[in-house]
């Protein structure tokens, strides 16, 4: 008689997400609590990056030191991620911005240095970076949906006071939230800004698959009223666009078009748009459209984009031609170095004799900047937005967090978006879905490199190669 036992199959240990722990019995135990600190702070961040407001001088956000919080939590962890990239073009943006600002403004501007305007301005170049490494913790902590629903459950719930209004015109006597009393601004200092990231929390909503039908529905009607209510050109304009881009199911994470085609059918979408609205105040659709909307003060400014394009955009304090031609010419003044951080409004005064920004990130990133470092940045923007990961286990919070930032880069034709925390988040978010997606081998690769004691940030390998790189459904680690 044998003795031989049956074949078992034996499986592999399974390797752990960071944060969990097995229990005595076998099971995993709840999360850690340094990973419910880090999914708080997330939520609070998410909801705080709807906030933009002057305080005591400064450009500051509430999600400013949630930001600073969040940054301590994930150091604490051992789950900061710096790679070397992003962290060396910062520190060589730094110094050369600091260095044209204290050396060279001066002797073209022949006035004192604007040490204020310096400070605050660095400030704001600092916190733009740790939201783009914030970004990239998010992402691979599993978080992007957290984050992003949290900044969509913010910006519905800022919005809904909007459409209120409606209802009960003395909300718009309530606090700031509108601005000259009728253009809702919500818990920003400007219409149009608020108007763009309200678009955006849009295009988050609806490349968020896992969001039930009828929340997203409820959902787009608050955005769509608070971005119209707002009265802003921009903002609509930025509607308009994710409509028709949605509409024709573009940039998705699904694999679709060759690669041609991709890049055509943009192309035409855009031309198509464009060519509507320039031939729409022409027609008499355009005049019946203005008449509804002229019944409601917001929604009348927002008129000549339908019987008047060209003056909607060139009039009623839409008047963007005359900052363009500044930056313009700040531009050719100092092209390869730019002007600095926080001198932008002095040499303005002195080659145009108006102090103005130049509501494009474009131009004012290039202005500051110079051209060089510009120039890389616009790159690296549009090849890890356009493209999606070579990897699809990252491909969904791509497609999330990339059409959110492509609202954001339409609007910074008309906006300087260039200080704005939500634009480097999700550009963080885009950037680790193109990272987070290449061989392990590489990211191992990556993270050794990233081990310097000049950083002052704590590097966890480990965590790095135990990370999984596929997002859970819900976008929880």
């Amino acid at each position: 008689m044998s003795t031989a036992h049956p074949l078992q199959r034996v499986r592999p240990p399974e390797v752990l997400p960071a944060g969990r722990r097995r229990t005595p019995g076998g099971g995993t135990a709840t999360r850690s609590p340094s990973d419910v600190l880090i999914a708080a702070l997330i939520i609070a961040f998410g909801v705080a990056l709807n906030h933009s407001s002057v305080i005591l001088g400064f450009n500051l956000s509430l999600a400013d030191p949630i930001a600073a919080l969040l940054a301590l939590a994930f150091i604490a962890a051992r789950r900061m991620w710096v790679p070397p990239a992003p962290l060396l073009f910062f520190l060589l943006l730094s110094v050369h911005q600091i260095g044209v600002a204290l050396l060279l403004a001066p002797r073209w501007t022949q006035a004192p240095l604007p040490y204020t305007a310096i400070l605050d301005d660095y400030l704001k170049l600092g916190a733009t970076f740790l939201c783009l490494l914030l970004g990239m913790q998010v992402i691979r902590a599993g978080h992007t949906r957290l984050l992003l629903r949290a900044y969509i459950t913010g910006s519905v719930a800022v919005s809904s006071v909007a459409v209120a209004s409606i209802a009960l015109p003395a909300l718009t006597s309530l606090g700031d939230l509108f601005y000259g009393g009728f253009r809702f601004q919500g818990l920003t200092n400007d219409p149009n800004y608020f108007a763009v990231m309200t678009v955006a929390a849009l295009a988050a909503l609806w490349y968020d698959s896992e969001i039930r039908a009828p929340l997203r529905v409820a959902a787009s009607v608050f955005l769509i009223g608070g971005v119209l209510l707002s009265a802003s050109k921009t903002g609509a304009i930025a509607l308009a666009l994710l409509v028709i881009w949605r509409v024709l199911g573009l940039h998705t994470a699904e694999d679709g078009a060759p690669r041609p085609r991709r890049f055509a059918i943009p192309g035409a979408v855009l031309g198509a748009t464009s060519i509507a609205l320039l031939l729409i105040p022409s027609s008499g659709i355009g005049g019946s459209l203005a008449e509804i909307v002229a019944r409601t003060p917001a929604l009348e400014r927002l008129a000549p984009l339908l019987t008047d394009f060209d003056a909607a955009i060139g009039a009623g304090g839409s008047e963007r031609g005359d900052a363009w031609a500044v930056a313009v010419a700040i531009i050719l003044f100092s092209p390869l170095l730019g002007v600095g951080v926080g001198t932008y409004l002095t040499v303005a005064e002195k080659i145009s004799g108006n102090e103005v920004l130049a509501h494009n990130t474009y131009l004012q990133i290039a202005a500051e900047w110079g051209l060089v470092f510009a120039i890389v940045l616009f790159v690296l923007i549009a090849r890890y937005t356009l493209l999606r990961p070579s990897s699809a286990s990252h491909r969904a919070a791509w497609a999330i967090s990339s059409n959110a930032l492509l609202v954001l880069l339409v609007g910074s034709l008309g906006l300087s978006l260039n200080n704005s925390r939500l634009l480097w988040v999700l550009f963080g978010v885009t950037i680790a879905a193109h990272l987070l997606s290449r061989p392990a081998s590489s990211l191992r690769d990556m993270a050794r490199g990233n081990s310097s004691p000049n950083t002052g940030t704590v590097h966890d390998t480990r965590a790095l190669r135990r990370q999984p790189l596929d997002e859970p459904p819900g976008g929880e680690a």
